[in-house]
């Protein structure tokens, strides 16, 4: 039995990493594309989508809430037709007062949060970002808090970047994930994993099922064959 995703396309706002595990690789420094190039870049994906639900449309790449028009970014996917827009984001910006609220009532309806873990201490002692985990956790929860507020149908997912640092707190992060009311949780490559990783990756998912939290495994991380079903391919394609 396979799984079957919807195809997003993934549209930049600049160029360097979203939130990444900084033992593995220092992070690139951010800028960020006009917002007119962005705006042309939409309306083109949107006219020439085919084949299947859609058009689906993630902006991401640095963090979007720093792009200066990102309001203005959302509101050209909405009178371009995009039917699922979504902000690809390490969630700290969510937990400033009106974002959340204001993103939903824009038209955003998904959101892939990064997360490093959710053990606050690690997370930030990876990412070099002092509060940012749990300001991601509560802007998540004021996203959700804002959907059930306006009955508006939303899905969150955590993109989870794996590596040997936070190897070992999968499956703690997967239960506090799930205990946040989120809907799925990704796991991507992140830097180089020890022998035996599978197994962790199992635990991961095995505690996400317990739970009730989907839990998806990049095909490129290591998956015992009982777990393969969990293996699924990125359904977001970079344009």
């Amino acid at each position: 039995m396979g799984v079957h995703v919807l195809e997003s396309a993934h549209i930049p706002l600049g160029s360097g990493d979203g939130l990444t595990c900084t033992r593995c690789a220092p992070a690139r420094e951010a800028s960020y594309v006009p917002g007119t190039e962005l705006e042309n870049r939409i309306r083109t994906v949107a006219e020439g989508w085919a084949g299947g639900p859609g058009p689906n449309i993630v902006l991401g790449g640095p963090e979007p809430f720093a792009h200066p028009e990102l309001p203005a970014l959302v509101a050209a996917c909405v009178a371009a037709g995009v039917e699922r827009i979504c902000l690809e984001t390490d969630g700290g910006a969510l937990s400033v007062p009106a974002n959340a609220g204001g993103v939903l009532r824009a038209g955003v309806r998904h959101l892939r949060v990064r997360l490093l873990a959710g053990d606050a201490v690690l997370a930030d002692e990876l990412s070099g970002l002092r509060g940012r985990t749990g300001d991601a956790l509560a802007g998540i929860d004021a996203f959700l808090e804002a959907a059930d507020s306006d009955g508006a149908r939303v899905t969150v997912t955590a993109l989870v970047p794996v590596c040997q640092h936070n190897l070992a707190s999968l499956p703690a992060t997967v239960a506090l994930l799930a205990r946040h009311g989120l809907h799925a949780v990704r796991l991507i490559p992140g830097g180089s994993l020890p022998s035996g990783a599978d197994s962790v990756l199992a635990a991961a998912c095995d505690t996400g099922m317990v739970n009730q939290l989907w839990v998806e495994v990049d095909p490129a991380l290591p998956l015992p064959s009982s777990h393969a079903l969990h293996a699924v391919p990125e359904e977001v394609r970079d344009v």
